[in-house]
């Protein structure tokens, strides 16, 4: 063997010895074991991913100025709630003029809606399935257990959400404003809307 090659092949050597050092032994168990089924409850899901929001909101809080991650955040929501009206099989509701769906607001009785001049405020009463929904509940499903260090930042996608949805009701675009929140410590989320 030439000197050349042999030197080669021992630093080939040396490297797989070394890559070797740094897989743990786990990586070597018989593979039969390492394709065993992994089953975690529903309750160990939902706090990984209620860490996993923590920590990715926290990078895009850190990595990303307020408009940007505000903006990226109601995009969101705006596709969240597209998508929850495709999925349900509704249709885009019946465009309902704004001034006539601020009489018919003023006549509400429930406390969803209240209205003021041209502006209309609407209380989160029901969550998204139109059910009750009591005080200090996130109607967001997927953090309805209020990880406890989210940041402030993630109620944006509520703001999409309903920019969106308000939308397509008036058949033009709004303006919408968090007034309070339930993961900011309010009894329950409110929104300020009027036309854009």
């Amino acid at each position: 063997m030439e000197r050349r090659n042999f030197i080669i092949s021992g630093g080939r050597c040396c490297i797989a010895a070394g890559v070797c050092t740094l897989i743990p032994n786990s990586a070597f168990t018989d593979i039969g074991s390492a394709q065993q089924e992994i089953k975690h409850s529903c309750e160990e899901r939902m706090e990984f991913a209620g860490k996993w929001l923590e920590r990715f909101m926290d990078v895009l809080d850190s990595g990303l100025d307020e408009k940007t991650r505000n903006s990226i955040m109601e995009e969101n929501g705006k596709a969240c709630a597209s998508a929850y009206l495709k999925s349900s099989g509704k249709k885009d509701p019946k465009v309902v003029p704004f001034d006539e769906f601020l009489k018919r607001a003023a006549e509400n009785k429930d406390g969803t809606y209240q209205v003021d001049g041209k502006a209309l405020y609407m209380t989160y009463l029901s969550n998204y399935q139109g059910k009750v929904a009591s005080e200090n509940i996130c109607l967001c499903p997927f953090v309805e257990n209020k990880p406890e260090k989210l940041s402030r930042t993630y109620c944006r996608c509520s703001v999409g959400y309903i920019k969106e949805i308000y939308s397509r009701v008036f058949g033009q675009p709004v303006k919408v404003e968090l007034l309070s929140s339930v993961l900011h410590g309010d009894k329950r989320c409110r929104f300020r809307i009027e036309l854009a």
